[in-house]
Formats: structure tokens, C-alpha cells, sequence
């Protein structure tokens, strides 16, 4: 005898018609898209993603690590091609992630200069993107003695403060949800607020 729940499975098929089941695919399938991690130098986007992976077992793929397999280190590439050239491969990088069908379960973190090409911020407008807000007293202790990140040098606070400040509209406006990561807020706490967020508009609340 066939078990209650593959009964229930056969009738929902005989019930439907073949272009209404092809709709709750095609529906199922928009809504398991991936998540965008963005915001600035130093948010913890990749430190979150990584969690995030861990409890609720999603895949975690970061734009900078991606490219620094593929091109080398990121200061060498700034060094050798500048930043033009640099922004032309992130955005090449954060395409093929994101149109790719087999990354629709996967957690994106970006670089926090990655929004504001124009290209990439196109592309994010169609996806779904949590912005991770923090400010200067919150990254002070990651950065001050940074000697990795080019664009913060030679003063990595005051620096990160100026180029934040000319990113955070674009941070916003390209936002579907923003969580505040400011202060001492446990990881687990962040990742459970995400979470919540993606189920919400996974099941077509948001």
C-alpha cells in the first residue's frame, strides 16, 4: 500500500494542469534564489556568510576569494591593472555566480566596492540583497593595522569612514533588507534575523 504522503503527491499532479504545474515550479524556482550579502570594508559579510553556511546550510561563495582563485591576490591586481580593471573582473565574477542555476542556494558575499559599479548594482536591483550596516567604531579594531587592504591606506579608519560615506546611499537604495551588525551583536542573532528574512521571502511574504 502506498504511503499517505506519495498518495497525496499523485493527486496533487492528477489535480493540476501541465501549465499550472509548470507555474509552481517556475514559482519555486524564482523564490530559491541566492542572497547578497554587501555593505562596506570590513562589515563582516564574509564572517556572517560563513555562519550562515554553518547553521542553516546553505552554500557560501565570496567575490574576493573567488577572484584571488582565478587572478591572484587583489592588491597585485590593483597594483599591476588598477582599479578599473579590477571592478571589470569583479563584475564578470559576480555575474557568472549569480546567473548561474546551480548557485541558487548559495550566500554572496561581495566586496564592499563591488555595488557601486553600475553594471553590478544593475544586476543586484533583480536580486534578493541584505545590506549589513555597520560604522567606524564597530570596524575600528578589524582595520587599524590593515596592510591588505589598498584603498584604506595610509590611515585605514579615516579612510573607511570617507569611502563609506560616498557608498552608503547606494548600500540603501539597493537593499531588500538591511541588518544592523553595529556593536557586539552575536553572530548567532545576526544569522537567525537573515534567516528569518529569507524564509519570509521564500514563501512569497516579502
Amino acid at each position: 500500500m502506498p504511503s499517505r504522503s506519495r498518495t497525496h503527491a499523485i493527486d496533487m499532479t492528477e489535480v493540476l494542469a501541465p501549465n499550472q504545474v509548470r507555474e509552481v515550479q517556475e514559482t519555486y524556482i524564482e523564490k530559491s534564489r541566492p542572497v547578497v550579502l554587501i555593505g562596506p570594508m570590513a562589515a563582516g559579510k564574509s564572517y556572517i556568510g560563513t555562519h550562515l553556511s554553518r547553521f542553516y546550510g546553505y552554500e557560501f561563495l565570496d567575490s574576493d576569494h573567488l577572484i584571488v582563485e582565478k587572478y591572484g591576490k587583489i592588491s597585485q591586481i590593483f597594483g599591476d591593472y588598477g582599479e578599473t580593471e579590477f571592478r571589470k573582473i569583479e563584475a564578470a565574477v559576480i555575474e557568472e555566480v549569480l546567473s548561474s542555476p546551480a548557485r541558487r542556494n548559495t550566500i554572496f558575499s561581495l566586496g564592499g566596492g563591488a555595488p557601486m559599479t553600475d553594471a553590478v548594482a544593475e544586476i543586484l536591483k533583480n536580486q534578493t540583497v541584505v545590506y549589513i550596516k555597520v560604522d567606524a567604531e564597530t570596524v575600528a579594531p578589524r582595520i587599524q593595522n590593515s596592510k591588505t587592504r589598498p584603498l584604506l591606506q595610509p590611515n585605514p579608519v579615516e579612510k573607511w569612514s570617507e569611502i563609506f560615506e560616498s557608498r552608503r546611499e547606494r548600500y540603501e537604495s539597493l537593499a531588500s533588507y538591511t541588518l544592523d551588525a553595529r556593536g557586539g551583536r552575536s553572530i548567532t542573532a545576526m544569522t537567525a534575523e537573515i534567516q528569518n528574512f529569507i524564509i519570509t521571502t521564500r514563501k512569497g511574504g516579502a
